[in-house]
């Protein structure tokens, strides 16, 4: 049953057991060193980048070295970090007493990552956290230089090394709320599935689901295990899982890509299927429930995610499939009402009219290529969060 779940204790192990698959990104605090992996080349070669500045990780995050919201969030606040180490003098004023001018330098800084891609709302919700924070500092003369026997070169050092224990701490924070969603997230799917298709109410208690999911949602995407697809990872080693049907996630892949290769290298049982055959593999395989991820949730619960997400609802709501969407609480922008209100990032024409530099539709086709799309709340069966799981209704009511 449901309630048999691990411990949350559990869950973060698996977070923390050696991996098959690839890390995300790597952080070596002794000398702030970061590099991410460019997923744009996985499957076929694996290559980490090194990210000494902003401007290296506005790149990263522009040209999808990286992706999915809360690993674009991870490489924010890292590249703030590593350019606020390496190229400190423009961050402050000779003034030890004065930390506005910091303040503000970090403020412009983030200006720059969140126009990489602004669809993905974790980056902003970091950021206005962090500069929360700075500004705490500034107005409550935190180790305020009041008696002047600090030097600039102190202040300087003072303020980067708050700086870097602010993004630190806001990393455990992130660990821990991912196995909160994961234990919150399974316990509901297995719950939805046993009150709607009498899953362990006889014999075969123990029957395993049949989930799909669209686009990579899981290590890769994450600093941890994932959303999504960690839920199904989860599902995995608890046996609960009988097959994970991943889409191809036209046009970037990265269903074929990145996806089925997490799921490959974590022995998890799955096919892989073209974006046209949802509907026929819901009813071929009897699919017991839909998984995605967010990269923006409006107040009504209207959830911005990987375009095809809206298409995947309207199957699911047709084969009357329990749609789950799977986020932390920091993809939710309690600050806009509708998804109406969430901008939609659009992706240059190229990645639908060119395969490897290769042409394959004709020259000056129009094109229309936007990378995400909304799916109305009325689809969704819940929004599952570390905080609890609610109905888009029940979300409303939170803010």
């Amino acid at each position: 049953m449901a309630d048999d779940l691990p411990p949350l204790s559990t869950l973060c192990h698996y977070q923390q057991q050696p991996k098959a698959s690839l890390k995300s990104h790597i952080f070596d605090e002794s000398d702030c060193y970061f590099s991410v992996l460019d997923q744009r080349l996985l499957p076929s070669a694996v290559e980490y980048v090194r990210v000494r500045s902003v401007q290296d990780g506005y790149e990263a995050i522009k040209e999808m070295k990286v992706r999915g919201a809360p690993l674009i969030a991870t490489v924010g606040m890292f590249s703030l970090l590593v350019d606020v180490t390496d190229s400190a003098d423009e961050y402050f004023c000779s003034d030890p007493s004065v930390q506005k001018t910091f303040r503000q330098s970090v403020e412009r800084k983030c200006q720059m990552l969140l126009s990489a891609r602004p669809t993905a709302i974790n980056l902003a919700n970091a950021f206005h956290e962090l500069i929360g924070f700075l500004k705490h500092d500034e107005d409550n003369n935190v180790n305020n230089n009041s008696d002047g026997t600090e030097t600039a070169a102190e202040t300087n050092q003072r303020l980067k090394t708050r700086l870097k224990h602010f993004v630190l701490d806001w990393q455990s924070r992130e660990s821990a709320e991912n196995a909160a969603l994961l234990h919150n997230s399974v316990q509901a799917v297995l719950n939805e599935c046993e009150a709607t298709k009498n899953i362990g109410q006889n014999d075969d208690n123990n029957k395993k689901l049949v989930v799909m999911t669209i686009c990579n949602t899981g290590q890769l995407a994450t600093s941890s295990l994932g959303t999504a697809l960690g839920v199904i990872l989860v599902l995995h080693r608890l046996n609960r899982l009988e097959l994970a049907i991943t889409l191809e996630t036209r046009p970037y892949n990265q269903g074929s890509r990145l996806t089925a290769f997490e799921l490959q290298q974590s022995g998890v049982p799955f096919r892989l299927i073209a974006d046209s055959a949802a509907a026929s593999a819901m009813r071929h395989f009897g699919v017991d429930v839909v998984l995605v991820g967010a990269d923006q949730v409006a107040r009504n619960g209207d959830t911005a995610n990987k375009i095809g997400t809206y298409a995947l609802a309207v199957l699911a709501r047709h084969h009357r499939v329990p749609f789950f969407v799977v986020t932390p609480m920091a993809s939710v922008n309690g600050r806009i009402a509708s998804g109406s209100e969430i901008p939609i990032e659009e992706r240059p024409a190229r990645e639908l009219t060119q395969w490897h530099g290769v042409p394959i539709c004709p020259s000056d086709c129009s094109v229309w290529n936007p990378a995400f799309d909304v799916t109305p709340a009325e689809l969704i069966t819940k929004i599952l969060t570390e905080k609890g799981n609610f109905s888009p209704t029940e979300l409303t009511d939170q803010f």
